[in-house]
């Protein structure tokens, strides 16, 4: 199964898929992708298990995953950033925050999944 949401902000788009296959807590492991606006893939890996109280197209998930994706060098240790590549860490220090507000409790909806 595919999901892929519409363009998120500013042209980033997240993709996840389900890997069918699970950590070892037995948590559905998803494959992502975040490209930018220039259709160029920021971070891609199959190494999120959401929570399994929701499904992963779910907006709780989609926001699971945005909340390590959009991590800022001060929201955590510095280690989590040391094999970051030199475009990731652009991203970190540029578009980040702005994507990182869909994360919060009080953000609006996010925009609609497509199969």
């Amino acid at each position: 199964m595919s999901h892929s949401s519409d363009l998120l902000r500013d042209g980033y788009r997240l993709r996840l898929w389900d890997t069918n296959d699970c950590d070892r807590l037995g948590r559905s492991r998803q494959r992502y992708e975040l490209r930018s606006p220039a259709n160029e893939v920021i971070f891609a890996g199959a190494d999120f298990a959401a929570s399994p109280l929701y499904s992963i197209d779910n907006d709780e998930t989609v926001k699971a995953l945005l909340g390590f994706l959009t991590l800022r060098p001060g929201d955590t240790d510095a280690e989590y950033f040391a094999n970051y590549t030199e475009r990731q860490l652009d991203f970190a220090d540029t578009d980040a925050e702005a994507l990182s507000l869909w994360t919060l409790d009080d953000a609006p909806a996010l925009p609609d999944w497509q199969d």
